[in-house]
Parts: structure tokens; sequence; C-alpha cells
């Protein structure tokens, strides 16, 4: 029979039942960090101790350790990665952190998260590939299970396996398509696609097929993040302009809608003199709140408020 997640498990369970020297000692540096004052926590430091005290020391040097201020739909990621220096075959494993979504959470979360992870290196490493396809589609069938239970009994830890970060998924999904088909009245999505990274629903996605049949209806974007300065710097002048005409635009109709284009009539106290009435052309800067013609605006914020 295949060498299976469960029969690693139960390997690394039985060397933690009868611990060496070199686990005790790994054991009290861990207890040691993670009662300490200091909230930074060496990820590198604490890899290699955890692959020591529950790992049969396999994980070291294959495993490659780092953080990524890209992953912000998980917290934390193991894969297997093609080593060109071995016939590019899938014998290198990449562990990565969400900075993004775990640089705000209790230092526990960041511990379980690396365990998490490196649970999956180690089936990895034991059972290849059979590890990524899992008796259970995710990687987190019997074995996973098994030894995720018995870590958390002997360190007290929280390994489960999904996170429960929706909050801050969400903070970064700010790419956001609103579909004008029947499915915008229809829960739980309601006609909603968000996304952390500028990429428009399509042909790619797994369900887009059946919500054409299904639907038919488009997707619009309907909101974007504010660009940084440096993306703003790389626009031609053209794309600058556009930029400037699209806000405006926002906020004129903004003014519109709260009545602003025919105006209110200003508070008079008594015994003073109204203010002459505005002309329905003549609009605020919205950067410096100075008063001009509408048509003069677009130029006045290239000029005197450029990006």
């Amino acid at each position: 029979m295949p060498y299976t997640d469960e029969d690693a498990a139960l390997e690394a369970i039985s060397q933690l039942a009868a611990s060496s020297p070199e686990q005790e000692e790994a054991k009290a540096k861990i207890d040691n960090i993670l009662t300490s004052d200091d909230p930074f926590i060496d990820i590198h430091e604490l890899f290699g101790l955890y692959n020591t005290l529950y790992f049969r020391s396999l994980l070291v040097p294959r495993v490659e350790v780092s953080w990524s201020s890209r992953l912000t739909l998980c917290a934390g990621i193991c894969e297997l990665v093609r080593d060109p220096a071995n016939n590019n075959k899938y014998t290198r494993i990449r562990l990565k952190l969400s900075e993004a979504l775990l640089k705000y959470r209790p230092r526990s979360d960041v511990v379980d998260t690396l365990i998490h992870e490196a649970i999956h290196a180690y089936f990895f490493i034991t059972t290849s590939w059979r590890h990524s396809r899992g008796d259970d589609g995710t990687g987190h069938g019997d074995g996973f299970l098994l030894l995720a239970d018995a870590i958390n009994d002997h360190g007290g830890y929280n390994i489960s396996v999904y996170h429960t970060f929706h909050d801050e998924v969400d903070s970064y999904r700010t790419h956001i398509w609103q579909c004008d088909g029947p499915c915008k009245a229809k829960a739980p999505f309601f006609g909603l696609v968000k996304r952390s990274m500028n990429r428009p629903p399509g042909r790619s996605d797994s369900w887009w097929k059946q919500h054409q049949d299904e639907c038919g209806g488009k997707f619009e974007k309907i909101a974007e993040p504010e660009m940084t300065k440096a993306q703003v710097e790389k626009l031609s002048g053209l794309e600058r302009a556009g930029r400037q005409r699209n806000k405006i635009d926002a906020w004129v109709s903004k003014r519109e809608a709260e009545g602003g284009e025919h105006g209110s009539e200003e508070e008079v106290r008594p015994h003073e003199t109204p203010k002459s009435k505005r002309t329905r052309t003549a609009v605020e800067c919205p950067v410096c709140g100075d008063e001009m013609e509408m048509g003069a605006v677009d130029e006045h914020i290239e000029l005197e408020h450029p990006p």
C-alpha cells in the first residue's frame, strides 16, 4: 500500500510521545519566545524549532519560508515548486505567510498559521503529490487533522483547517464589479464580484459559463482603490487629464443630486444684506474651494493642483 498522510502523521506523533533531548530543547526555546514581551517573532527561527519538535527534522533546508505582501485571500500557503536544477521536477517547497492579513492579528494567529503550513510541507516531503490531491480534495484530510490535533493538544495551539480573517480579507477586495442581470437581485452575492487585484470577471473563472447560461448579464466596474502616487506619476498627461475629469464629473453629479445645481437660499441674519446669487455655471474647485466658471475647472486643477 502507498505511504499516506495518515502514516506520516502517526510517525511524527510517535516521536512526539517519546521526545528526544533535541525536541525538549526546541520546546523550551519556543516557550521562551512565545512568553516573551517582544511582539516581534522571527518566523524563520520558529520554523526551525518546530521542524525539530514536530516534524522529524525533515523540513530544513528543503522548505523556503517567507512573508508575502501580495497574499491577501488566505493567511498562508504552502506549494510545490519546480526546480530547474533537478529536471524541472516539483522538488522544492515554498511556504508563505500573508503579511497583509497577519500583521495586525495576535501573535498566536501567526504561529498557528505557520504550523498549519508546516504540516502541509511535512506531508509534501513524506507523501509527495499524494498530499496535494488528498483524500478530501484540499489536503486537509484524515492525516492533516490527526497531526494538527496532536500538535494542538501538545502545545496548546489552535490550528484549524480554515482561517476566520474574513474582515481582513474583504478589506483588500477593493476592485468591485456589479452584474446588471437577474443575479443582481439574488443572494448571497447580489451580482457582486470583489477582488484584490484588477482582474475583471471572465472566461478564466470557473463559474463564468454557468453565470452566462443562467443570468447572461454584463459586469461593470463600480469601485476601485485610489492610485498610489507612483502609479499616478507613470500616467501620461492625457491619462491624468481624463482622471481629473472623472473626479470632477463625479463631484458635479454629487452636487446636482444634492440640489447644488440650482443652489439653495443663503441664510440671512437681521440687518445683513444677502450675497449675490451664484450663476448656474459657477462651481467651486473640489481641491481648494476657489470659485470659477465650470469650464475653467479642468485647467485650474491641472495647473494649480497637479497629481
